[in-house]
């Protein structure tokens, strides 16, 4: 019998051998566990800490800082209430009072009779109606003058009110300030009636110091009140301040139906007493922190065991992998033949995209309309003459025409369109026919679909810092004829910044032969820009001392500024001839003439006032005039002013025109600048000043160009601003400062009538055939031919039919055989010249 095989051993195990190391499993497992959830408490907690910092950051801003800023706007707010109202209670006992006194029945007669007895007699009995009035005027209407005596005088300030009142236009009460009081003006027209003539006015000036105990109301402790006055076209006015503050913001409340707001800064005590505490904020931080901690806890316990679930799910997916891999060998072959297939997915469309016509779809269309030009035929007749050097200017009626200023607006609003601008800011002096001509103008520019911003009758400087000062563009044209006689017009422009000279005038004139016009539908806005201009200057210049200046502004544009201007800068002004009057009724406003000057230099030795200025008919020309009946020629103030200007800025260069003295090179060297000379015009002369970075430059004509602090146009009246602020710092007399400068016997500017057509040939013949014998000559503008003792120039003038000449020498002999040399070359190039030297 066969043995039985044997059977397999079955070794046994342990039970408490098992049970040991089952126990060491659990142990380990735990401490695992214990360290995942550690793990993620820790990340847990920064995450809490980091989003709590945030939350209280941000409900920091939102329950403390904004509440706290809210309750400060609140308290400000309330301040300024204090003071609104203690004005506005003080305004409606006076209101009342004024009421009860323009209600007086007799008044309007009173003003008709124009009887002054009687007059002063009304006056006396209205005073009674106001505790303590410092004056009471009952005005018969066109008859208010200056008056600067007493302790209510009447200024351009109260003069501009009285007239405002007569025009029955909106008068609110002004302050002024007198000799450091204050006053207050309360006026109306008579009758009140608005369907009435006005006969007159009444004028009430009240003592200010009512008005600033009334406005001294509140805790002085919470901050700095104070009170503003806003009129245009004057700088704002503090009447009165009360209390200090400096935090900010300030909180300013307008006065209703005044030209009167406050102004509020509030202190220190004021910030503490809106403060904030943070209890609530508190309270929500630490309810989100516990919030946080809470979760957070919650959070590790819950990922703690979904990761220990992970791992219990993972060892069941491995077994079970394991019974799969022994059937998935059996289907590798197939798993072999489907992972590489024989036939493949491929996209083999390949289409070619045809590129269309860009014509036929009409991408090369023009987004602008313009009518056809540069071919077409010249059938338009456009005088040739009145297209000068740096402007257009011709006579009124022969030479420029309303047609004429509607194609020259067409073609200036076509340029400015070109040169990428859409609007254009248009100005006109005082002429007679200056409103017609800017109208057409305008309306020639309307065509083109440019735009128009009209800021009416100023001066050109005041245009020339719109083109700066305003958003909208930087082109500008003014219709002036500057100190052309009164039957003359032009046109002055600016495009894109750059004054329009020589080339570019013909330009003007080349698209109108052309018609090469834009078309569209342009707009016009009106736009004050005078008061912003005084500001501007104000703003830049102080004067050390007051000044007593007279002012000529022979009835042309400047009146309407100067005046006005030199007064807020402190000036004790004389009007000479500041009515404007187109017709130029007392002289030409042309200064270069010394004619022209007589009545200024009469008017300073009357009245004794410190200096005298005369302006040209636009205003960007000047002459001084001083107490001793002296001329300073503008190269003279060119020199006085390139000092001034190199003592800041050594090396720089000045530009002066070739009319100028030749001793204005030798002063700019000696105080280290570089002089320059260049061709007349104020078109070239600020061209070349662009060019060259000059800081100052000027012509003997009187345009005087400032870089320095300005903007580097030709400013009558801003030239004078700064001589002035020259002449206050230095303990001086102008006649004794201008002593310094040498002086050379020289003549004014002479002229010699030349047709247009002729005189610029004339000039070119006398520059090849002329023999100025050892003299060095100068052609960028006519010919100036320089001597060792002296200099003689001659030259088309660009403003008028003639030769323009000038002469200086070291001696009046020499001065005279200089004036001969150039009268017998004239004469050989034209013997019909008529020459009066």
């Amino acid at each position: 019998m066969d043995k039985p095989d044997k059977l397999p051993e079955i070794k046994k195990v342990d039970s408490q051998t098992a049970s040991s190391r089952a126990a060491q499993r659990a142990q380990e497992a735990a401490k695992r566990t214990a360290a995942a959830r550690q793990k993620v408490l820790l990340i847990a907690l920064g995450v809490v800490v980091v989003v709590n910092a945030l939350l209280a950051f941000l409900l920091h801003g939102v329950m403390v800082e904004d509440v706290q800023r809210e309750r400060q706007s609140e308290l400000t707010a309330q301040q300024t209430s204090v003071h609104v109202n203690a004005v506005q209670r003080y305004l409606a006992k006076v209101t009342q009072q004024f009421e009860q006194a323009r209600a007086y029945p007799d008044l309007v007669t009173r003003l008709t009779d124009n009887n002054a007895e009687q007059i002063a007699v009304r006056q006396q009995s209205l005073r009674e109606y106001f505790d303590q009035p410092v004056a009471v005027r009952l005005i018969p209407a066109g008859t208010a003058q200056l008056d600067r005596e007493g302790i209510a005088p009447i200024r351009f300030a109260e003069l501009d009110l009285i007239r405002r009142a007569e025009r029955r236009e909106p008068t609110l009460p002004e302050a002024a300030v007198v000799d450091d009081n204050w006053l207050l003006h309360l006026i109306t027209p008579l009758p009140t009636d608005a369907q009435q003539p006005v006969a007159g006015t009444l004028l009430v000036t009240l003592d200010g110091r009512d008005l600033i105990s009334a406005f001294n109301v509140g805790d002085a402790n919470l901050g700095q009140a104070v009170l503003l006055q806003k009129i245009a076209g004057s700088m704002p006015l503090t009447v009165a301040s009360v209390g200090n503050g400096n935090l900010s913001p300030h909180h300013e409340m307008p006065i209703p139906n005044t030209y009167w707001s406050v102004r509020f800064t509030p202190s220190q005590q004021l910030v503490n007493l809106s403060e904030e505490l943070p209890t609530l904020w508190l309270l929500v931080i630490s309810v989100t922190s516990i919030a946080g901690l809470v979760l957070a806890w919650l959070a590790s316990k819950v990922l703690v065991k979904a990761q220990t679930t992970q791992k219990a799910t993972a060892k069941a997916d491995a077994a079970e992998a394991k019974t799969v891999a022994k059937a998935g060998e059996t289907a590798k072959a197939t798993d072999e033949i489907l992972a590489n297939p024989i036939y493949q997915n491929q996209d083999i469309l390949d289409i070619a995209v045809i590129e269309e016509d860009d014509d036929i779809l009409g991408l090369n269309q023009a987004t602008g309309k313009k009518a056809a030009g540069g071919t077409a035929a010249q059938t338009l007749d456009v005088p040739a003459d009145i297209f000068r050097s740096y402007d257009i200017r011709g006579i009124v009626g022969q030479d420029l025409t309303a047609q004429l200023a509607e194609k020259i607006g067409a073609a200036i609003g076509s340029e400015v369109l070109d040169q990428g601008e859409t609007s254009i800011i248009v100005a006109r002096d005082g002429r007679t026919h200056s409103e017609e001509l800017s109208q057409a103008l305008v309306k020639g520019i309307l065509r083109t679909g440019c735009h128009v911003i009209d800021i009416g009758i100023v001066p050109t400087p005041v245009l020339y810092f719109a083109t700066f000062h305003l958003p909208e563009t930087n082109s500008g044209v003014m219709v002036t004829a500057s100190h052309n006689p009164a039957e003359y017009n032009g046109f002055k422009m600016v495009i894109n910044g750059v004054t329009l000279a020589d080339d570019a005038v013909m330009d003007i004139r080349a698209r109108i032969m052309r018609q090469q016009f834009h078309r569209g539908q342009g707009s016009t806005e009106h736009r004050e820009v005078i008061a912003d201009y005084i500001d501007r200057i104000f703003s830049d210049v102080a004067l050390a001392s007051n000044v007593s200046l007279v002012i000529d502004a022979g009835n042309a544009v400047t009146g309407v500024v100067a005046p006005q201007l030199f007064e807020e800068l402190g000036c004790d002004v004389t009007p000479l001839y500041c009515d404007l009057d187109g017709t130029f009724p007392n002289h030409d406003p042309d200064p270069g003439h010394e004619k022209n000057l007589r009545d200024l230099i009469a008017k300073v030795q009357e009245v004794g006032a410190d200096l005298g200025v005369a302006f040209d008919g636009d205003g960007d020309r000047l002459v001084v005039v001083t107490p001793k009946g002296t001329i300073i020629w503008p190269d003279h103030l060119l020199m006085l002013f390139a000092r001034d200007v190199l003592s800041r800025n050594p090396g720089a260069d000045v530009l002066f025109d070739v009319k100028c003295s030749r001793q204005l090179n030798q002063v700019i060297s000696s105080y280290g600048g570089r002089p320059m000379m260049w061709k007349t015009g104020h078109s070239p002369m600020k061209a070349k000043m662009i060019e060259t970075g000059a800081l100052i430059g000027g012509e003997y004509s009187g345009h005087i160009f400032i870089k320095d602090r300005w903007y580097g146009f030709d400013d009558g009246m801003y030239a004078m601003a700064r001589l002035l602020e020259i002449i206050t710092l230095r303990d001086q007399k102008i006649d004794d400062i201008f002593m310094a400068f040498p002086i050379l016997p020289a003549t004014p500017e002479l002229k010699i009538a030349v047709p247009d057509a002729e005189k610029f040939a004339l000039i070119q013949q006398l520059i090849e055939k002329g023999d100025f014998q050892n003299g060095k000559p100068t052609t960028i503008d006519g010919l100036r031919v320089d001597f060792s003792k002296g200099w003689g120039l001659v030259r088309a003038s660009n403003t008028s039919a003639a030769l323009t000449l000038r002469f200086e020498a070291e001696s009046e002999e020499a001065l005279e055989k200089i004036k001969l040399l150039f009268k017998r070359e004239l004469l050989k190039v034209n013997p019909k010249l008529v020459i009066n030297f």
